[in-house]
């Protein structure tokens, strides 16, 4: 797989605007990072619209499972709640994507 083009140099006015973002709540970002996954939604063909992804530590490994948000969200609420509610507050969300003016959780983490 060609290196991808990617990061500050390729981004830089994006990096910019995180960069000042992160001085000014200098708190907050000692807690996120910035992360290219367009890799994975190649290579694994992920839909992040009907996919998230679930994490588990396994030794010392970070193992990530990709299911499906509608098995998902029936799985956990038996038809009672919404996606937000089972995704964002019932499980442990650790990334998200923006897309368009929506953030959606992306990664549940155990």
């Amino acid at each position: 797989m060609p290196v991808p083009e990617v990061g500050p140099k390729a981004d830089p006015e994006f990096f910019e605007e995180i960069q000042e973002l992160f001085k000014k709540h200098p708190e907050a970002a000692k807690k996120y990072s910035i992360r290219y996954i367009g890799g994975e939604i190649t290579a694994l063909k992920l839909d992040f619209d009907q996919t998230v992804g679930i994490s588990r530590l396994q030794g010392n490994q970070l193992v990530t499972e990709f299911v499906d948000r509608a098995t998902l969200i029936q799985n956990e609420s038996g038809g009672g709640f919404d996606e937000e509610e089972v995704l964002e507050a019932d499980r442990f969300c650790c990334e998200w994507v923006t897309n368009g003016t929506r953030t959606k959780c992306v990664k549940i983490c155990s």
